[in-house]
């Protein structure tokens, strides 16, 4: 098995920097101790593999609400960077992904059960 790349804090950073750019929105970050405990969750040797660590990643940095602004382009975006850096991607339609993310988080049940079964209808690797 392949030694598991993880991102950093500071690539998590970069990456809200760039979607800010990108999409516009406040820049910022709201709590510094969220967005740690957001990056580092996925490396704490609980979960089986990366579709866990994944969802445990896209959960904690859109409910943890890291950013001023854009806290779910950035679970989104990192999840997939994360995703990418080992040797998977996401395929899913982008309107898809938005209903999934918005409605899951508006109804309170954007949960790590629920992203991994989506995230495992949709990882695929490389």
């Amino acid at each position: 098995m392949a030694q598991r790349v993880y991102l950093t804090v500071a690539e998590v950073l970069a990456i809200h920097h760039r979607q800010s750019e990108t999409y516009g929105g406040s820049h910022g970050l709201r709590d510094v101790r969220a967005l740690e405990a957001a990056v580092f969750r996925p490396q704490t040797g609980y979960y089986n593999n990366p579709a866990e660590e994944a969802a445990a990643l896209m959960e904690s940095l859109a409910n943890n609400h890291p950013f001023l602004d854009g806290n779910k382009r950035v679970a989104f975006d990192a999840t997939h960077t994360f995703l990418l850096m080992n040797g998977f991607t996401i395929e899913a339609d982008p309107v898809e992904t938005y209903v999934f993310m918005v409605d899951a988080i508006a109804e309170g049940r954007f949960r790590f059960s629920v992203i991994l079964d989506w995230l495992n209808g949709h990882i695929k690797a490389l």
